[in-house]
C-alpha cells in the first residue's frame, strides 16, 4: 500500500514538473499579474493634482470700469437779445479760433440812438466846459455847473448802456473749439432761447466714470488711467484731475474726471469708453489661483506639497482679482502649492503631481 503511495506522490512530482517545462509562462503571469495588482492599488491610493511653484511679481491692483467721454469746454451758442440775423461768418464743423465774430444781429436802431447820444454827449460836454470857465470866475453858481456835470455824465451812461446792447448783438467765440450743426439762417428772427449751434473744444478731452465707494481712498489727483473707446481699439493714457468730494448715495459710486491729450481730435464726446483704473502696484507681491484657496471655518488655507505629500497651510488673503488671491501670509517664495484636485485633498495626503507650473 506504501509503495503504491509513494509511486502516485512520485507521478504527480514528475507530471508538475513537466507541466513547469512545458508551460512556464503559466506561473510567471501568475505572478505578475500580482506584483501588477500592488502596484495599481499603490498607484489608486496616490491623488493627482496640478502645482505651481509659488514666486514673488509686481502686482497691479487695477479694476476695469465704464465712462464716457466729455468736451473739454462746449456751449451752445445763443443770443442774449432778439433780432434778425444779419450776417452768419462760419461754416459747420469748422474751427474757429476764440473771439472770432460768428454772427451779427440787425440793431440799426440802437446804432442810430448811439450816434444821438454821440452827438447830445458832445454838446453838453462844451456845456460842462463852459459852466466850469465860469464857475471858476464865480459867474455862476455851483449848482448850476453840478448840472451841467450830470447832464454830460448820464449822456455818458446812456451811451455805455446802448453799446452794450450793441455788442451783444454780435456773438463770437468764447473759446477755440469745432462749431458743430447750425440751426438758423440769415434773416432768421431769434431769440435768447433760440439755439444757433454748439461749440466744442476737444484737445485734451475729459473722461467721466464712477468708481465703486469701497476704492474711493485708493482714487487721487494725479492717478493714472488708460482707456480706449468703441470706435478704436488701442489704449490711451489719462490722468485724473478732478474728484467729486461726496459719495452718490444712490448708486453708492465716487464721481471722477480725468484728462487725455486729442490732438488729432479722433476721440468724440459722448463716446462710451473702457477703463482701467491702477489704484497701485505692489512689489514682492504672491499671487495663487483662486482654486488653490480652501474655505474652513474661520480663514482660509492651502496645500503645499512636500516630499509627496500634502500639507495644510493656514493661509491670510488680500485682495482678490477675477481668477487669482493675494497671499499675504501663509507660503513663501518657493513653495510648491496645489492648484488643481484641491477638494480631494487632506492633510499628508500622498500626491502625484501631473502638471507643475514654474
Amino acid at each position: 500500500m506504501n509503495k503504491i503511495i509513494i509511486r502516485i506522490i512520485a507521478s504527480v512530482a514528475v507530471l508538475v514538473i513537466i507541466i513547469y517545462l512545458v508551460f512556464p509562462n503559466l506561473f510567471s503571469s501568475e505572478s505578475e499579474n500580482k506584483l501588477e495588482d500592488n502596484t495599481q492599488t499603490e498607484d489608486i491610493s496616490k491623488i493627482s493634482i496640478d502645482a505651481q511653484i509659488v514666486k514673488y511679481e509686481t502686482f497691479k491692483n487695477d479694476i476695469v470700469l465704464t465712462g464716457s467721454l466729455l468736451a473739454n469746454e462746449s456751449v451752445d451758442l445763443a443770443s442774449e437779445i432778439s433780432g434778425k440775423i444779419d450776417n452768419i461768418y462760419f461754416d459747420e464743423g469748422e474751427y474757429v479760433k476764440e473771439g472770432k465774430l460768428l454772427l451779427n444781429i440787425n440793431v440799426a436802431d440802437l446804432e442810430a440812438n448811439l450816434q444821438r447820444l454821440k452827438y447830445t454827449a458832445q454838446l453838453n460836454a462844451a456845456t460842462e466846459k463852459r459852466q466850469k470857465q465860469l464857475l471858476e470866475k464865480e459867474a455862476i453858481s455851483k449848482e448850476e455847473y453840478d448840472i451841467a456835470f450830470t447832464n454830460l455824465k448820464t449822456t455818458q451812461a446812456e451811451m455805455d448802456a446802448l453799446q452794450a446792447e450793441i455788442d451783444k448783438s454780435r456773438i463770437r467765440a468764447p473759446f477755440s473749439g469745432f462749431v458743430g450743426l447750425r440751426y438758423v439762417s440769415e434773416g432768421s428772427y431769434i431769440t435768447p432761447s433760440t439755439q444757433i449751434a454748439s461749440l466744442y473744444n476737444v484737445d485734451p478731452i475729459k473722461i467721466e466714470f464712477s468708481v465703486p465707494s469701497k476704492y474711493s481712498s485708493l482714487v487721487k489727483k494725479g492717478s493714472k488711467i488708460t482707456f480706449s473707446s468703441e470706435a478704436e481699439n488701442k489704449d490711451r493714457n489719462a490722468t485724473v484731475y478732478a474728484i467729486e468730494p461726496k459719495i452718490d448715495p444712490i448708486t453708492r459710486t465716487l464721481s471722477v474726471r480725468a484728462k487725455a491729450a486729442n490732438p488729432n481730435n479722433t476721440l468724440i464726446p459722448g463716446q462710451f469708453i473702457r477703463i482701467n483704473l491702477i489704484l497701485e502696484n505692489r512689489e514682492n507681491a504672491i499671487l495663487i489661483p483662486a482654486t488653490a484657496i480652501m474655505p474652513k471655518a474661520n480663514g482660509h488655507t492651502v496645500f503645499t506639497i512636500k516630499n509627496g505629500r500634502a500639507h495644510l497651510n493656514d493661509v491670510e488673503l488680500g485682495i482678490r482679482t477675477s481668477n487669482r488671491v493675494e497671499i499675504l501670509k501663509g507660503i513663501e517664495k518657493g513653495d510648491t502649492i496645489a492648484i488643481a484636485g484641491v477638494p480631494q485633498l487632506k492633510d499628508r495626503a500622498e500626491i502625484e503631481i501631473k502638471q507643475l507650473e514654474e
